[in-house]
């Protein structure tokens, strides 16, 4: 297992968060469905949102704790959303659902975890943070998917 500093940990989850965008975006251009397009349009904006969330809480965190040190050795990005390779323009909106949780699962998990294993008060603090924060948009987009029925 390698070690990553608190920075290099938030520039992750931030491009992470950019990359789903940018394939939820580019999977709007291919569908012809519109609960489809409008289902990935939000998901697109809930990562935009986690996206920012996380570039706030880097900028607004202090140096000291951006230079701590941790156990974390980054997956590869490309992994993390490997599930989302299999979206098609079929795809219904309960897989579509599915696919993009797991995506803030892996996040989620991937906080509690840096959470648990820090060693001062303000990593535990900042790490516990974005899993909350990650778990209340998941449950937010959930409820904003589940919705689509409606529409």
């Amino acid at each position: 297992m390698s070690y990553s500093t608190v920075l290099d940990i938030l520039n992750y989850s931030q491009k992470v968060h950019e990359h789903a965008r940018a394939l939820y975006e580019q999977l709007r251009e291919e569908t012809q469905r519109e609960r489809v397009d409008m289902l990935l349009r939000l998901l697109s904006h809930h990562e935009d949102r986690l996206a920012q969330a996380v570039a706030d809480y880097r900028d607004e965190s202090r140096s000291r704790i951006l230079k701590e040190w941790h156990q974390f050795e980054p997956a590869d990005i490309g992994d993390v959303l490997k599930d989302c390779r299999q979206i098609h323009s079929d795809i219904s909106v309960e897989d579509l659902v599915a696919i993009a949780l797991k995506v803030d699962d892996f996040l989620i998990e991937t906080y509690q975890q840096l959470a648990a294993d820090a060693a001062s008060a303000e990593a535990r603090e900042l790490f516990s943070n974005l899993a909350e924060l990650e778990q209340a948009e998941k449950i937010s987009a959930v409820r904003a998917a589940l919705s689509t029925n409606d529409w």
